[in-house]
């Protein structure tokens, strides 16, 4: 029986971590598929690809009609704000602010009265949609969806903000009559990352929270929808193949000791805030010495700083362990870190084990939070900035509070919010004792975000497409 080809494009980071991932491609072959990827340059040509199952992604051609069409950017700008939530309030005054210097009074304002008043029409998003696949469809890739026969696609977001390049993508396939999947990669994509670009013949959605959004926000209809878990999350609920002994010993750290996990974002001046926390003042953590795992965003904003260099040799000097998701040298070579992306290689799930073994997490509101609840990690969320100082707020703990997404009471229930320096104290302290505080909250707010967590996610994506072919 000849395979399937699906067409595969993966432009951003989340994106291959969760399409590119081996349990999903071999449940795609599994299935009769042979999964034809197309990459963002910068990935491709990391390794020696198998040309008849890689290809690149034509980046600079979508980004040169992008380019070439003022009213496509106008439509696109429009998407990412015609979504009214929390999120997409504040990312409009970002936008706002960030443009405060640059443009004229009456540019600017003419702008904030445009964005203003059509992100209020009912079902603009569907207007805007529908304008941009009938008038501004690139030409990009059609010649290779006939050459490789190729007969579905599967994107990762839906031609929303930060998915303009698949969206692109699936409108050329769409344009051929070829049947476009798409699946949602994060938990905020829904209500923070704008309309959609394209109507897919199925979404698959990680639970009926998400769901529920899709159909009051977007307008899905629920026969476009299909709940399948978060695929990326699959390996999380496999055995680890090594034991804490084993992977604490690895990294140079005591299995005797307690293990803090602080997970960071790009915003630099928290980590000096956590150094000053954990080295200068850890006699306050915890009545023992414990382990520091430190693991930075993996983002050039933050690694390829030059504050950085700084932070990876206190850190280093105090003892902490740098779990760095592909470090940035100085010339700025992201190799080791694109390379985690495509999971090529056969070692150790590090980020697995750090959840699975760490006695409890402190960070900043990110998505990782949502991860160590699956796995049952205590979670403590930082609810303040000891440096705001000159400080853009889109970076502050303040701004990623006040998101949509974030603040679910289900998901404040199973982690601390900790307002200072005394509470964070108090609160590692309370989790250090007892790392089954808040175990159930942690459970109901991983299932209300993710429904089934039986590792069989990649199966029902895949069952979804083949069902509807």
């Amino acid at each position: 029986m000849s395979k399937i080809n699906i067409a595969i494009p993966l432009y951003g980071k989340m994106a291959a971590r969760a399409l590119h991932q081996p349990m999903f491609r071999q449940e795609l072959v599994n299935q009769g598929f042979k999964p034809l990827f197309f990459l963002n340059p910068t990935h491709l040509r990391l390794f020696d690809f198998d040309p008849s199952q890689y290809f690149g992604l034509n980046v600079e051609a979508y980004e040169k009609f992008d380019a070439e069409h003022f009213l496509l950017q106008q439509i696109r700008m429009l998407r990412r704000f015609v979504v009214r939530t929390e999120t997409t309030d504040l990312r409009f005054r970002e936008m706002i602010q960030s443009k405060l210097f640059d443009a004229t009074l009456m540019g600017m304002s003419a702008q904030m009265t445009f964005v203003g008043v059509l992100r209020n029409i009912p079902n603009v998003g569907r207007l805007l949609e529908w304008l941009e696949g009938y008038f501004y469809t690139p030409k990009v890739h059609g010649s290779q969806f006939d050459a490789l026969n190729i007969q579905c696609v599967l994107t990762p977001g839906m031609g929303n903000f930060g998915f303009w390049q698949e969206g692109s993508f699936a409108l050329e396939a769409q344009q051929r009559n070829i049947p476009s999947f798409a699946v949602i990669t994060n938990y905020d994509n829904i209500v923070n990352m704008g309309y959609r670009g394209f109507t897919p013949i199925c979404l698959g959605v990680w639970s009926k929270q998400m769901a529920d959004e899709a159909m009051r926000l977007h307008g899905f209809s629920a026969k476009q929808l299909e709940i399948t878990g978060p695929i990326q999350y699959d390996r999380y609920l496999h055995p680890l193949s090594v034991s804490r002994d084993e992977f604490l010993n690895s990294l140079g750290l005591d299995p005797a000791k307690k293990t803090i996990l602080f997970a960071g974002g790009v915003n630099i001046n928290h980590y000096f805030d956590m150094y000053r926390v954990f080295v200068e003042q850890k006699t306050k953590v915890w009545r023992e010495s414990f382990n520091l795992v430190v693991r930075p965003y993996p983002h050039v904003k933050l690694l390829g700083s030059p504050a950085w260099r700084v932070l990876e040799r206190l850190f280093k000097d105090a003892g902490a362990y740098l779990s760095n998701p592909g470090s940035i040298d100085g010339s700025g070579d992201r190799n080791a870190e694109l390379k985690l992306d495509l999971a090529f290689d056969d070692t150790i799930d590090e980020l697995a084990c750090l959840l699975r073994y760490s006695d409890v997490m402190v960070n900043y509101f990110s998505t990782i939070s949502l991860e160590a609840a699956i796995c049952d990690l205590p979670v403590i969320h930082v609810g303040y900035d000891a440096f705001a100082h000159g400080q853009n707020f889109g970076v502050t703990s303040a701004f990623l509070q006040r998101q949509t997404h974030n603040s679910r009471q289900l998901r404040l229930s199973a982690a601390r919010v900790v307002r200072n320096e005394a509470d964070l104290f108090a609160s590692l302290e309370a989790y250090l004792s007892d790392r089954a505080l808040d175990q159930e909250a942690r459970r109901k707010y991983a299932e209300s975000e993710c429904d089934i967590l039986d590792g069989k996610s990649s199966e029902r994506l895949v069952n979804m497409i083949r069902a509807r072919l």
